[in-house]
């Protein structure tokens, strides 16, 4: 996982899906849920999208007028209908799973990536009312740096989660074991969208030979992305 981490070149989703693992040998939910959210997505469900995965994103339109005509111009709140002001603007808060993300980047280096907002077309149908122009297509103009910045950040945590278990284990010690897994868990900092952190309070027990373990959590936070 180490290796993996700090391997730049590697993608993201096998990472994470270790993470899912250490999570289950740590009894830490919280890290379990986070992981799996990043490979799943936050689209489609009530999990907060964390705040480093609000990007800018200029929101533009392509269209015809009677004489010409245009793409990518640049859409403003007074052309947005009353209802769509609050939810669509010049940022975006992305929910796409880690494989997409990691996909758009390499499917067009260098492009910037059209990302439709909810309800496009009918949008595009209600602002070619009663006007000049006739709006076909409404999308967010996302720039592939924004993208590689999600991504970074992710990765970032991972080194840190590797760092602390790093950290935890002696010089000369191959491998982690499940009380020093759970220490390292309990200094990572993710939180959720609305800047709330979750709080791993998940002790480990471990059975040796013919004995049984048994671990309980006094405490413990919602399980909503950490």
């Amino acid at each position: 996982m180490e290796d993996d981490v700090l391997d730049e070149n590697r993608r993201l989703a096998p990472i994470l899906r270790q993470v899912i693992a250490l999570g289950g040998q740590a009894h830490s939910q919280p890290l379990r849920t986070w992981a799996l959210r990043e490979l799943q997505g936050y689209e489609g469900t009530d999990v907060p999208i964390p705040d480093y995965r609000r990007i800018p994103a200029p929101l533009v339109m392509d269209g015809l007028t009677a004489r010409f005509k245009f793409r990518e111009q640049p859409v403003s709140s007074f052309d947005l209908p009353d209802f769509a002001r609050d939810s669509l603007g010049d940022g975006i808060r992305f929910g796409k799973t880690i494989g997409q993300i990691e996909s758009l980047i390499a499917g067009r280096p260098g492009d910037s990536v059209r990302i439709a907002p909810p309800m496009a077309a009918e949008l595009a149908v209600f602002m070619s009312q009663n006007s000049h122009r006739q709006v076909l297509r409404l999308y967010w103009m996302v720039d592939p740096s924004a993208l590689e910045g999600i991504l970074d950040q992710v990765r970032t945590r991972l080194v840190q989660l590797v760092g602390e278990l790093r950290a935890a284990m002696p010089h000369g010690q191959k491998d982690p074991t499940p009380d020093q897994v759970a220490q390292a868990v309990q200094s990572i900092n993710i939180t959720t969208g609305d800047n709330s952190s979750v709080t791993v309070t998940a002790p480990i027990a471990v059975a040796y030979r013919r004995g049984v373990a048994r671990a309980e959590a006094s405490s413990e936070e919602p399980a909503t992305g950490r």
